[in-house]
């Protein structure tokens, strides 16, 4: 934003809100005077028709003289504010009426209220030669003031239009003379103070504008000058001291991040051991479950399905007591290495001790878990190892679980979806550890009935972890 713009900015609103407001209230008093004035104009020219037309309404009704009538009354509807006259006499009751084609002077609700509204006037027609006087008729007016209401309309539009030119015009003229006396003068002041940086010793300090009026802006910059100045002497004296504790520490500093970059290469160092197997180079358990407790957390929050896969080497032991343990680290090392060149980059598979291995799934279903742990099956049982001359085959078998999106709960009866969704909602429950135990339960299974085969795990066994649910499942 540009410096000075509010400030031009606000003088122009205030200017004009001001002169706005003034105008409205001279509108107001000159629409007053204007309505006083018709007024008057409508009164007056009323009582000139009355009068006027009361000598011959007199001997129109004396004569009965419809044509000399018919003359009057439209020499009275000239008169825009008159809508209709009726001449009765006293015996007959209606002698003559004539009144305005409908429509030809509208009646809006203003003309109701202004200039005394709507109006029936009734005007005596008395004989001057009868003794003593009598009435013989009455002359009846129909008064519509629309014509002085739109007069005034107008005349009220055109001040408002006027009034308000000349607000604006005011406005202006004020705002461009306050900026020009006033805000211009502060604006390049401020520039100046923006711009100057009085903690550059290597070149002068620069002056403030010249500003041609001895006034608050000159003596402002003056005061401005001086407080540079003295920002300028304390800038360079904090930098002498500045400097010599800087050479004070350099040994030191250098020294700390020395140390602070060995301590950290050796934390890395130790993390990577503490949480990846030594033989296989695979994630240990702890680093596994740690990552398992995170894709059970996006499952909460974002209902991303993950699955969990559950293998153990047939017949190990014998393995072991038979070629040696020598033999037996070169299986756990094949397995690992089918694993890597098996499984997506974004799977992690892990040892969890012993000849128990393990793989995390994000992002998939159960049914793709199945279709993954049936290649690795396949993958291992045509898999061999070269040790001492022989060639070691051996087959695992597999245990599945996880935990299906609300996509993939279809696949599942309702109280076995209603016990997933009490598992979400669950807060301090060991979800990972239920499904740990659901693959174990499934891998056991294969292993007392055969092994070398993939099993889903039974989640109607949910049930059977109530001590870990919450009550209601």
């Amino acid at each position: 934003m540009r410096l000075g713009s509010t400030i031009a900015a606000r003088q122009l609103k205030y200017s004009l809100f001001l002169a706005v407001a003034l105008g409205l209230v001279i509108v107001a008093i000159r629409g007053y005077q204007d309505y006083l004035w018709l007024e008057g104009v409508y009164q007056q020219s009323n009582q000139r028709i009355f009068s006027s037309s009361a000598p011959v309404a007199t001997e129109v009704m004396i004569k009965r003289d419809r044509e000399l009538a018919n003359i009057m009354v439209r020499g009275m509807l000239n008169n825009r504010s008159i809508a209709r006259v009726i001449l009765t006499n006293a015996d007959d009751g209606i002698f003559f009426e004539l009144k305005r084609p409908a429509g030809e002077i509208p009646v809006s609700r203003w003309a109701e209220k202004m200039f005394g509204g709507l109006q029936t006037i009734t005007v005596p027609v008395r004989d001057p030669e009868r003794k003593p006087v009598a009435t013989i008729g009455e002359m009846v007016i129909e008064l519509n003031p629309q014509v002085y209401v739109n007069a005034y309309m107008t005349r009220l539009s055109w001040s408002f239009l006027a009034t308000m030119i000349l607000a604006a015009v005011m406005a202006l003229c004020f705002a461009a003379m306050s900026y020009f006396v006033f805000s211009r003068p502060v604006i390049r002041l401020g520039n100046y103070i923006v711009n100057a940086n009085p903690t550059d010793d290597s070149r002068p300090l620069q002056m403030p504008p010249e500003h041609r009026h001895d006034d608050e802006v000159q003596l402002l910059g003056s005061v401005t000058v001086g407080l540079f100045g003295m920002i300028r002497k304390q800038v360079g004296e904090l930098r002498r001291a500045r400097d010599e504790l800087q050479n004070a520490n350099i040994t030191l500093e250098e020294r700390v991040a020395q140390r602070t970059e060995e301590l950290n290469s050796a934390m890395q160092k130790l993390e990577v051991l503490a949480s990846t197997d030594p033989l296989t180079g695979l994630p240990n358990r702890r680093a596994f479950l740690g990552r398992l407790e995170d894709a059970v957390a996006v499952w909460r929050r974002r209902d991303t399905p993950v699955s969990f896969i559950l293998l153990d080497i047939d017949r190990f032991k014998a393995l072991n007591d038979t070629y040696g343990h020598q033999a037996g680290d070169a299986v756990l090392v094949a397995l690992a290495d089918t694993l890597r060149t098996t499984l997506r980059s974004i799977d992690i598979p892990a040892r969890m001790g012993g000849e128990e291995f393990a793989v995390l799934l994000p992002g998939e279903e159960l049914q793709g878990a199945m279709i993954l742990a049936e290649r690795l099956r396949k993958g291992l049982e045509q898999n061999s190892v070269e040790y001492g001359g022989s060639k070691l085959s051996f087959t695992s078998s597999f245990g599945v679980s996880g935990l299906p999106s609300a996509k993939g709960l279809a696949e599942f009866d309702q109280d076995v979806a209603a016990q997933f969704d009490v598992l979400r909602n669950s807060e301090n429950t060991d979800i990972p550890g239920i499904l740990y135990s659901l693959a174990d339960h499934a891998l056991y299974d294969v292993k007392a009935t055969g092994r070398n085969r993939c099993k889903q795990a039974d989640f109607s066994t949910l049930s059977e972890f109530k001590d870990q649910l919450p009550s209601d499942i």
